[in-house]
């Protein structure tokens, strides 16, 4: 029986994942995309508790409206919106790189002057600080049960937001439990409309 040779690359495989707490500083390498497949986008801000959170009941609109309006404009098909008061996490298949680059701008920053009350080129806060903690962290998914899989991770989400579930553990493998809690006192109706799309 031949022996089956292996094939060795000298190529590195290619990324999928950019942006986020876990990239320091100016990346060398462009953000990998995909016109093709579903892509996971999540930006995040610590700074959007409290007075400042996403989810206040004007604010949830708003933001909805600029992400809604920006994607259409520059041909981002989003799937599955979910604001969770700090962060947003969005599946969305893009038309265009230098268009859903445009639509990352222009959303984080209008969204950012928004929550902070701030006027053009202002979007900062009083102690000097950004907004945004990192990068927008985007991952390039596929169809299937990894869209599926992200889908309801987006769901589990929102309900965590909204205090009807818990995240209670992660495991070795980065997956996360949950545990359903009731909340006595859940959000408005209003709060839920605009959390979750």
């Amino acid at each position: 029986m031949a022996r089956l040779s292996k094939q060795i690359s000298f190529l590195k495989p290619q990324a999928k994942v950019h942006g986020g707490v876990a990239t320091a500083g100016n990346p060398r390498e462009k953000r990998p995309l995909s016109t093709k497949l579903p892509i996971h986008l999540v930006l995040k801000s610590s700074r959007a508790v409290g007075a400042r959170s996403m989810l206040r009941k004007q604010t949830a609109k708003d933001v909805k409206a600029i992400v809604d309006a920006h994607a259409k404009v520059n041909g981002v098909k989003v799937y599955r919106y979910a604001n969770s008061g700090n962060h947003l996490h969005l599946v969305v298949k893009i038309t265009n790189r230098a268009l859903f680059l445009k639509f990352l701008r222009v959303v984080s920053g209008l969204i950012a002057r928004l929550v902070l009350g701030a006027e053009k080129n202002a979007a900062k806060l009083k102690s000097g600080g950004k907004f945004w903690d990192a990068r927008p962290f985007t991952r390039v998914s596929e169809w299937g049960r990894a869209f599926d899989s992200l889908c309801r991770y987006l769901t589990l989400n929102t309900l965590e937001a909204l205090g009807f579930v818990k995240h209670s553990r992660q495991d070795d493998n980065g997956r996360k439990f949950w545990t359903v809690k009731f909340d006595p006192d859940p959000p408005s109706r209003t709060a839920r409309q605009a959390a979750f799309f």
